[in-house]
């Protein structure tokens, strides 16, 4: 039977760690989107435009057909839908490609395991279910940890790493499992373990912190049962406008949930 387990990340990861973080942050598109087709907002145009363009096409029903009249109204209802679900998808795809392009350019992702090994309390861990990854973690707590700055060339790196030491705030960059082990609640065991990670590794760590958004509910949700507190607001994204914030946990919170049995 196969064991799950939670590992440092090897270099012969890079191809499926690259792809998974891709995927992460890709799916704040279908959440935005799913979200926003339901909208009560989005509801009432869609009845309203199929409406007039029912009217415009004269296709009511006429009673004297009976009840199979009925069924000449459905293209005036799914025919505008198509344009509402396309212009949804347009308003919420180019921050989450946006997003997707600029965390795959960051520094950390151009040599992972040299960019986390400058800090002991900085890791990159996979979860395995038997040799299959479905899930991983990354916090930096590295003098680099609130830099998000993006890179294109060798030579930021080279000076990225030769900066060694240790933040007072670590940051957790990635942060995915997959979706059909999430029932379980897997996240929570990435996360607990990289915080433990951390602030045992270091004690001049004195938080942990992650950017997170309602669009990813799973992480947000770990986030939440694991003590971490909401923050302050970075942006607004999506056409609903979602909120993106810091959600930060503090050493004395964490150092306060070890001692209770």
């Amino acid at each position: 039977m196969p064991t799950a387990r939670i590992r440092a990340y090897s270099p012969r990861d890079e191809r499926e760690v690259r792809f998974m973080i891709g995927q992460a942050h890709m799916e704040p598109l279908a959440y935005a989107n799913n979200g926003t087709y339901f909208h009560p907002l989005t509801l009432a145009v869609w009845i309203g435009i199929s409406s007039m363009f029912a009217h415009y096409m004269d296709w009511w029903p006429n009673t004297t057909y009976g009840i199979l009249s009925w069924l000449q109204l459905l293209p005036a209802f799914f025919a505008p839908a198509v344009p509402v679900m396309f212009y949804i998808d347009w308003k919420n795809r180019p921050y989450v490609e946006n997003t997707v392009e600029n965390i795959l350019r960051r520094l950390d992702l151009l040599d992972i395991q040299a960019y986390y090994a400058r800090s002991s309390a900085s890791g990159f861990w996979l979860l395995e279910y038997g040799d299959k990854i479905i899930g991983l973690i990354a916090v930096d707590a590295s003098l680099d940890a609130t830099n998000d700055a993006t890179a294109t060339r060798e030579p930021p790196l080279r000076a990225a790493l030769g900066r060694k030491g240790t933040s007072p705030v670590a940051t957790i960059r990635h942060f995915f499992a997959e979706e059909a082990y999430r029932r379980v609640k897997i996240e929570d065991d990435l996360l607990q373990f990289a915080v433990d990670s951390t602030f045992e590794a270091e004690e001049k760590v004195k938080s942990v912190r992650m950017l997170a958004s309602p669009l990813r509910p799973a992480i947000l949700d770990s986030l939440r049962r694991n003590k971490f507190s909401k923050g302050d607001r970075v942006e607004t994204v999506g056409i609903l406008g979602w909120d993106v914030c810091w959600y930060t946990l503090e050493r004395s919170q964490w150092e306060t949930a070890k001692e209770k049995p």
